[in-house]
């Protein structure tokens, strides 16, 4: 059964070094994962010591050193975090996946229970019937994945004296099986009789409609697809190549260790293979018979990866594996505990000590919970409050001053070629821009091309008063108007609009 430590670490806050008495642990521990592994890395390592310091002769001994020097240098090349990491997260993720999909009875007992009424002989032999036939599937397919349920039940002889299966159900379920030439599993049988119970009932109207019956075949068939994943499961592995590739990485990784994190005397050898400094800082290491950060790294690593093994099958015999046995226990007699047991054992109703409240008010504490109690989550801007002055209602504008200020804002800069243009000769066209300004068309414009404007009298309103800009206007000099060719001679009254000031700051120039 898996290692349950939760009520251990129930406040990491209050109960300081809580999590330190877990390391004192052994069942499930990474001490009993690794103890034989590290025994013998631990042996090796120091025979290599022993040989090393009193058994080489000065000439062996350099030779020893070179090799240590290369195994310590090259030996850091393995990417043993890389591998290990995303060996152990799929590993991981599959023994989760595998838990999830474990069945449990009490919603098809609770379906059962509640769809199939009556106290005769004939109900209570169809719900009984329905939850054995249940547990009788869940308990074949542990057969095939888990050894403990095997072992429990290696025949269906066991099957029949546990009382899950009949005998003249065991004849049928061989003959079936013989059928299959005994290739297959044989493990859904139960809940295709299951079905064919439903079916029964419905039309005998032992269920009252179809909707039910629906439900209660979805249920089984829920029932058979965790199943299948479980068997899928145990079927398809993790690719063997990718647990090779890791467990050649761990075990290549400490065998270069063996020989890399040795100690070593100041020998010739290994100095001509090294970088002065290098070497200079390996001879001044303490000489420390024992590694103690090589055994530190190899009960992470190690650990590491024999996690990952004791997951691979959570229904093996490891201590963190899942017990089976418990599930095929309680869901037997959990599921007969709702479909008989309770099918006519409805409490009497009464009225609660709500009653007369309707909204009932805070349940009491004890003096032990009341250091828990803790006012309701109000939202984030609870304590955000807005003056009288600011929460006071403005009243939506007039859509013409609307209008006149989108226009007045959406004035931008232009480029700022600067051109003599000739002005209209007819009034209707030097205005057209302010007519449509004044009458609101003009919106969401980015530039707006002034092609002249006169200065006399006139109907139009004022370019200043739509838009409230200020004109700087600049008439061209007597040079420029004869540059300016035949034409502008004749028109003595073109002007330059050189800027427009609008707001602060901003500018539009003629284009």
């Amino acid at each position: 059964m898996t290692v349950t430590y939760t009520s251990s670490v129930h406040s990491s806050a209050l109960q300081f070094g809580c999590f330190l008495k877990l390391l004192c642990k052994w069942r499930g521990s990474i001490y009993k994962l690794v103890w034989r592994d590290l025994l013998i890395f631990l042996g090796l390592y120091l025979s290599l010591t022993m040989t090393y310091r009193f058994l080489l002769t000065p000439h062996q001994q350099d030779m020893f050193e070179k090799v240590s020097y290369y195994c310590d240098k090259h030996g850091s090349l393995i990417p043993i975090s890389f591998v290990l990491g995303f060996y152990v997260s799929l590993v991981v993720g599959r023994w989760w996946e595998q838990f999830k999909n474990i069945p449990w009875i009490d919603t098809l007992a609770i379906w059962i229970n509640a769809n199939i009424r009556g106290n005769r002989e004939k109900d209570r032999l169809l719900r009984r019937t329905l939850i054995r036939y249940a547990n009788l599937t869940i308990v074949q397919c542990f057969i095939l994945i888990c050894p403990r349920v095997k072992k429990r039940f290696p025949t269906m002889d066991h099957l029949v004296e546990g009382g899950l299966l009949l005998p003249n159900e065991k004849e049928i379920i061989q003959d079936l099986s013989a059928s299959l030439h005994k290739k297959y599993q044989t493990n859904w049988i139960p809940l295709v009789w299951a079905a064919g119970i439903v079916t029964r009932a419905r039309a005998e109207n032992k269920i009252k409609n179809d909707s039910v019956a629906n439900i209660l075949l979805t249920e089984l068939t829920k029932l058979k697809d965790q199943l299948n994943m479980l068997i899928s499961y145990d079927w398809i592995s993790v690719p063997l190549v990718y647990t090779q590739v890791v467990t050649l990485a761990v075990y290549s990784y400490f065998l270069s260790c063996l020989m890399g994190r040795q100690w070593l005397f100041n020998r010739e050898g290994a100095i001509k293979n090294s970088s002065s400094a290098e070497t200079e800082d390996k001879w001044n290491e303490l000489d420390i018979f024992l590694p103690f950060f090589t055994i530190l790294q190899f009960l992470f690593y190690m650990g590491w990866l024999k996690t990952a093994e004791s997951l691979l099958n959570p229904f093996g015999d490891d201590d963190d594996d899942f017990e089976l046995n418990w599930f095929v226990d309680r869901n037997l007699q959990v599921g007969y505990l709702i479909v008989d047991g309770m099918h006519k054992e409805i409490p009497e109703l009464l009225k609660d000590q709500y009653w007369d409240e309707i909204v009932p008010p805070e349940l009491p504490h004890t003096v032990a919970s009341e250091a828990y109690k803790e006012s309701p989550f109000e939202g984030s801007t609870s304590n955000v409050i807005v003056s009288e002055k600011n929460a006071a209602v403005v009243p939506p504008s007039d859509p013409a001053l609307h209008a006149s200020a989108s226009s007045h804002n959406l004035l931008k800069t232009s480029h700022s070629s600067k051109k003599m243009t000739p002005i209209p000769d007819q009034p209707e066209d030097q205005n057209r821009l302010l007519d449509a300004a004044a009458d609101g068309a003009i919106e969401n414009v980015d530039t707006i091309n002034f092609d002249a404007l006169t200065e006399g009298e006139g109907t139009h309103p004022s370019i200043e008063d739509v838009f409230g800009i200020e004109f700087k206007v600049k008439k061209p000099s007597d040079e420029e108007v004869k540059q300016g060719g035949s034409g502008d001679e004749e028109n003595p009254d073109m002007i330059e609009l050189d800027e427009v000031v609008v707001g602060e700051g901003a500018k539009v120039t003629k284009d």
